[in-house]
C-alpha cells in the first residue's frame, strides 16, 4: 500500500507520526446502501451506527436508520435494527430532519435528531443546491433506547423546530468523542463528562470545529452542558480551558475555513492521544457560487484530514492530508471506532461513506465502507 505524507502547511506537523499508510483496500459491506454511519459502542461491546438517507438489506428508503455491527473487519457483520418509525420529518424545507450523535452510556443508546436548514431565500425552488450545501439547523432532541434500539423515547414531534432546539447551528453535526464501551475509559483528568464536537455552517465545508461537554449522569439536561470558550483555535496547550454555559460563546478547537466536513474524534488509550478526522470537498460550498459553477465543480474531489492531540481541545498536529482521498470517488465522514483500534493504538479500521452525488443510492461507495490503516511513527 502507498504511504501518504502530510502535504499541507495549514497545521503544524505531528511530533509523533509522520503519516498514514493504508493496509487494505476499501471495502463496502454487501447489502448496505445508506450513508454517514455515526457510531458508538455500548457496554456489551456492540457497535451501533446511525445512518441517514438510504435503504439497507432490502428495506424501504428512509432518512434515518440504526444498524448493529458485530466483529472486526474483514470478518464483521452488519444488520439493520430500525428505521426510527417514531421519528416523523417536518413538512417544508426549514427543518430537514436526520439523525446523528450516536452515544452509548452503559447499555443505553442515545441518538440526536437534528435538522439541516434548506430554507434559503432565493433557493426555494432549487432543492439541488440547498441539498449540496445542507446548511446547519440544530439538534432537536437526544432520543434514547433501553432495548438495543428497538424502541425510542424523547422523540421530537414534527412540530418541534428552531424555537425549541436542544443545541444550535454550531452543534448540528453532533459527534460524541469516542472512548471505551458504554463510555468507559475516560481518563480521570477529563472528569466524568461526555464530550462532543461538530463543525459549523454546512455539512461538508464548514469553517470551525466546536467542542462541548456534559456530565455523564445528566446528558439530557441541557442546563448542564458547557461549551469550550478559550481563545487560540486549538493551537496552544491549555491545562484548564474556559467553559461557558452559553453556546453563543463557544470558541473553535480548530479552524480550517471552508474545509471542514462533519468531524469525528476517537481517544486511543495505548498512545494517550485523540485522533481527529474529517473530510471536505475540495471546493467550499456557498450560496453565492453561481449555479453552473457549483454543479460543475462541487463534489468532484474529496480531501481527508487526520490530526492528533493530547486533549479533546488540542493542540493538534497534522498526521495525514490526502488532497485526493479515494479519487475518483468522493468519500466523507471518516471515523475510527475505538474497538477497531490495533493493540498498540497506532492503527485500526476506518469507517466512511461516499458518492452521494451519484444520486438514488447508486454510488459505488454509498454504503458501509471500511479500510485499515497504520500511523507511521517518526523514525
Amino acid at each position: 500500500m502507498t504511504e501518504h505524507q502530510p502535504t499541507t502547511q495549514r497545521f503544524p506537523r505531528s511530533r509523533l507520526f509522520s503519516g498514514l499508510e493504508w493496509t487494505s483496500e476499501s471495502s463496502r459491506y454487501p447489502g448496505t446502501n445508506s450513508d454517514m454511519h455515526w457510531n458508538t459502542w455500548t457496554a456489551d461491546g456492540t457497535i451501533y451506527t446511525v445512518d441517514d438517507d438510504g435503504a439497507n438489506f432490502g428495506s424501504p428508503v428512509n432518512f434515518a436508520q440504526l444498524m448493529r455491527v458485530e466483529g472486526t473487519p474483514p470478518n464483521h457483520t452488519v444488520s439493520l435494527v430500525t428505521q426510527f418509525p417514531e421519528l416523523v420529518r417536518p413538512a417544508g424545507m426549514r427543518c430537514r430532519r436526520y439523525v446523528d450523535g450516536a452515544l452509548g452510556i452503559g447499555d443505553r443508546i442515545y441518538v440526536a435528531a437534528y435538522d439541516y436548514d434548506f430554507d434559503a431565500p432565493g433557493f426555494e425552488n432549487d432543492f439541488k443546491i440547498a441539498n449540496l450545501i445542507s446548511a446547519h439547523g440544530g439538534v432537536v432532541a437526544l432520543m434514547y433506547s433501553d432495548d438495543q434500539g428497538k424502541t425510542w423515547q424523547n422523540v421530537p414531534s414534527p412540530e418541534d423546530g428552531p424555537e425549541t432546539y436542544f443545541l444550535g447551528e454550531r452543534f448540528a453535526g453532533l459527534a460524541f468523542v469516542a472512548f471505551g464501551p458504554g463510555y468507559s475509559g475516560v481518563p480521570e483528568r477529563f472528569g466524568e463528562f461526555v464530550y462532543a464536537i461538530s463543525n459549523d455552517r454546512n455539512w461538508e465545508t464548514g469553517d470551525n470545529i466546536f467542542l462541548a461537554r456534559a456530565p455523564i449522569a445528566s446528558v439530557q439536561d441541557r442546563s448542564t452542558w458547557e461549551f469550550f470558550a478559550s481563545n487560540g483555535e486549538g493551537a496552544g496547550a491549555l491545562d484548564t480551558p474556559e467553559w461557558s454555559k452559553d453556546e453563543a460563546r463557544a470558541r473553535p478547537i480548530l479552524r480550517d475555513p471552508g474545509r471542514i466536513g462533519h468531524p469525528t474524534m476517537t481517544y486511543s488509550a495505548p498512545i494517550d492521544r485523540f485522533l481527529l478526522t474529517y473530510g471536505t470537498d475540495s471546493v467550499p460550498h456557498t450560496f453565492s457560487t453561481p449555479r453552473d459553477i457549483a454543479i460543475e465543480t462541487w463534489d468532484k474531489r474529496a480531501e481527508l484530514m487526520v490530526l492528533e492531540g493530547p486533549t479533546p481541545w488540542g493542540p493538534w498536529g497534522l498526521v495525514h492530508h490526502d488532497p485526493s482521498w479515494e479519487y475518483p470517488h468522493t468519500p466523507y465522514l471518516p471515523q475510527v471506532p475505538p474497538t477497531w483500534l490495533d493493540a498498540d493504538g497506532a492503527g485500526g479500521w476506518m469507517i466512511f461513506s461516499g458518492d452521494y452525488v451519484v444520486g438514488k443510492g447508486q454510488g459505488e461507495y454509498y454504503g458501509f465502507m471500511t479500510r485499515s490503516f497504520r500511523l507511521t511513527p517518526h523514525r
